[in-house]
């Protein structure tokens, strides 16, 4: 602003002149800002909601998460008899077991041995053998250098499934044992010793040599033995205790403890004579005889070890459940309900354990009161913006009758009321029928937990289908794997239209017994896919006149192991012998000849080459052509609304296998909506972008006032102070003409 010269010579008020006229260009602005508060309230408005959009989002996200529908509940009535643990897989209700008999580990034991470390086990160089079950055998050399201990870490070191410990049993002949544990339960740890060229004794009872305590009495100097034949299954210390002084002429009276000590047998305080006559009956078919050479004296003892090399047999677990009586190998059991594993802990017969599957509901009742809060946080935003009573006086909230905002609110009120896309009549299908009520009035939303337990109790399956991303196979001999956010909702046709299969050949009638010599020449081509076509590589298999059947397959089949060879030899209903790949898919192909003519008295192979190859899988969901996977999964081409849709088709299986289903739930679909909302592109992202560019629009022109306003002072004040110092001149002009005027001789009128 200029220096102000208001009224100097005219006497204007020409600053009250200005500033009213400068109020008009203030007025326009004022509207503007006005405006731009408006909008702003809007932009703010649309922010909340899209705040509360979010919140509903996150909340249906939730009803998401694995965990809500893999929470299951499994108690047991006696965890000293079995405990019980469930997945979200296993079936709902209350089973009764009964533990028959728990699992228990083979374990055997050689006889005694001297020492550890400083004796050999064996006389000379040769193998000692074993097996687990029907596994391979495990050799180990030994020879005159080898110790216990050697042998044992070499068993250890082969880790064939056996744990190998030398145990001092505190004998006082021979106490090292070497102990062979199986690791597996039941029959299929059964441990047997296959060759043995050591000294150790893993399959006959052993009596050894009966030992004089140390403290024994002086008095007696005769000898003492042990002998017999133990029949007993139990490792354990017969002991011999003298309890009345004498000779061995059955003066002397013995008492006897088979348990190593723990009982004694006195023949009811009488004891039992000791004589020299001839060996002395103990029990189990060991007996110890005395020489008659002195006197025993009452606390002499005298011991005699006796071992059985099965200190433990494999035993199967036998259970009871509901009636029906199961045999497993291990204590862990998990294959008898999906979803369930018993965990056996101790056999109780005749005593029922009560199996109690529940599942939880907890969570997924919380998680669905946190939907219902988001919803209604929503609806309640917006009935507050749609209320409005023009009679009140007071201004409209900034959404009223904002046809985005009603477009949102009856959009997400008809998700959460209508049925979710994909689930047809067969299933339930609605938040209503998992307990959400509308208020037909309000538009706000309650939950009655009590549908959704009944829901869970009854078909766990329908509330995932509804609450989230779901897939399902629901007609036909396939496995649903698994799905993507990419897969779209919708039933699909599963259909196979080449088979996995594997190459196989076959003679072309049954085979009979050899008459005569037969060469059999087999080739196996593991890359028949490849540009070059791959390679056979061939091996012969040798049957000899008077081979029947059984032993022609036989031959066979120990051909192909010798050769490794991934091929089986079987007789197909035909009673001809057929000899396939054991792995699926066009990769594999086999080649079959024999050297002699197919006819009677032969396997009827025939010496005309028989050859075959495999398949790949081939398919189509939906109509749509499937990728492959793993060799047996058919998975959904990228693009198609069967994208991503993944199911393993089982091998040798072709035409149309059945049907798939895919639902979008609610923590897929409704965030779906809401994206288009709230995401890039979204109808209230446009919406604020909109108004950001009207704010600025506005704020543009309010710089444009205020430049106007500028110039329009400045010219104003340029005009008005042009006008004071033009009147001031012609003020001073005018004073000086009047004096000038003044200043003339007066003239007289009179002559």
């Amino acid at each position: 602003m200029g220096i102000a010269i208001s009224g100097i010579a005219s006497g204007i008020d020409s600053d009250s002149i200005i500033n009213q006229l400068l109020s008009i260009e203030t007025s326009r602005i004022i509207g503007i800002q006005r405006k731009i508060v408006v909008e702003q309230q809007r932009k703010d408005a649309f922010n909340a909601l899209s705040g509360q959009l979010e919140s509903l989002r996150n909340a249906a996200r939730k009803l998401g998460e694995a965990s809500l529908y893999s929470q299951v509940s499994a108690s047991s009535s006696d965890t000293g008899v079995l405990t019980v643990s469930a997945t979200g897989d296993a079936p709902v209700g209350n089973y009764s077991v009964e533990v028959l008999q728990v699992a228990t580990r083979h374990r055997v034991a050689a006889q005694g041995f001297v020492d550890q470390s400083g004796t050999g086990i064996a006389a000379a160089a040769g193998t000692f053998s074993f097996q687990v079950g029907d596994g391979d055998a495990v050799e180990i050399d030994v020879d005159d250098s080898t110790s216990l201990q050697d042998l044992a870490r070499a068993i250890n070191e082969s880790d064939a499934g056996v744990r190998a410990d030398i145990v001092n049993d505190g004998s006082g002949l021979n106490p090292f044992r070497l102990v062979l544990t199986a690791e597996e339960t039941g029959s299929d740890g059964l441990v047997t010793v296959v060759e043995n060229d050591t000294t150790l004794d893993f399959e006959n009872t052993s009596i050894e040599a009966a030992q004089a305590a140390d403290g024994n009495s002086a008095d007696y100097a005769g000898a003492v033995s042990s002998g017999g034949a133990y029949t007993g299954t139990d490792n354990t210390t017969f002991i011999v205790e003298i309890i009345t002084d004498g000779a061995a002429d059955g003066t002397a009276k013995y008492q006897v403890s088979t348990d190593g000590g723990l009982t004694f047998d006195d023949n009811g305080g009488a004891g039992y004579d000791v004589t020299s006559a001839g060996p002395i009956a103990l029990a189990d078919g060991v007996t110890i005889e005395f020489e008659d050479d002195g006197t025993l004296r009452a606390g002499d003892t005298f011991t005699v070890d006796v071992f059985s090399p099965e200190l433990a047999t494999p035993k199967d677990a036998i259970i009871n459940v509901n009636g029906i009586d199961i045999r497993k190998s291990s204590n862990t059991i998990d294959d008898v309900f999906d979803g369930i594993t018993f965990q056996l802990q101790s056999a109780s017969v005749g005593q029922t354990v009560n199996i109690g599957v529940s599942r939880e509901t907890g969570d997924i009742s919380q998680a669905m009161s946190g939907l219902l809060g988001a919803y209604n946080g929503v609806v309640g935003f917006l009935n507050a913006q749609f209320s409005y009573d023009p009679e009140s006086g007071q201004a409209a909230p900034p959404l009223n009758g904002d046809s985005t905002a009603r477009q949102v609110a009856r959009q997400v009120q008809q998700f959460m009321t209508g049925r979710i896309p994909g689930l047809g009549d067969d299933t339930i299908s609605s938040l209503s029928e998992l307990g959400f009520e509308s208020n037909p009035e309000t538009g706000l939303m309650s939950f009655n937990s009590g549908k959704l337990d009944e829901a869970l109790r009854d078909d766990p399956d329908s509330v995932a289908r509804v609450l989230s991303r779901y897939g399902e196979r629901l007609s036909g001999d396939f496995e649903f794997v698994r799905r993507s956010q990419n897969s779209k909702p919708g039933t699909y046709r599963v259909e196979v239209t080449q088979a996995r299969t594997r190459a196989a050949v076959a003679g072309g009638a049954a085979a009979e017994v050899l008459a005569a010599d037969e060469q059999i020449t087999i080739g196996l081509n593991r890359r028949a896919q490849d540009d070059d076509g791959g390679d056979f590589v061939e091996t012969t298999v040798d049957l000899a006149a008077g081979d029947t059947v059984a032993e022609q397959v036989a031959k066979l089949n120990t051909g192909f192991e010798d050769a490794g060879f991934a091929l089986t030899a079987y007789v197909d209903a035909d009673g001809a012998i057929a000899i396939r790949s054991d792995e699926y898919g066009g990769d594999y192909a086999v080649q079959v000849v024999s050297d002699v003519a197919a006819g009677a008295g032969t396997s009827n192979l025939g010496n005309a080459q028989l050859e075959d190859q495999g398949s790949d899988l081939e398919g189509r969901i939906g109509g749509r052509p499937a990728r492959v996977l793993e060799g047996d999964v058919l998975k959904g081409g990228d693009g198609y609304d069967t994208e991503d849709i993944e199911l393993r088709i089982p091998n040798d299986t072709s035409g149309v296998l059945g049907e798939v289903r895919i639902a979008d739930g609610v923590s897929q679909a409704l965030p779906s909506l809401i994206d288009n909302f709230t995401g890039v592109g979204g109808l209230l992202r446009s919406k604020t972008s909109g108004i950001d560019s009207r704010i600025s629009s506005y704020e543009e022109d309010i710089l444009a006032q205020e430049r106007r306003a500028q110039q329009v002072e400045e010219r104003l004040r340029r005009q008005f102070a042009n006008l004071e110092v033009t009147l001031g001149r012609t003020q001073a002009l005018g004073d000086y003409v009047t004096q000038q005027l003044a200043s003339l001789p007066k003239v007289s009128s009179n002559k």
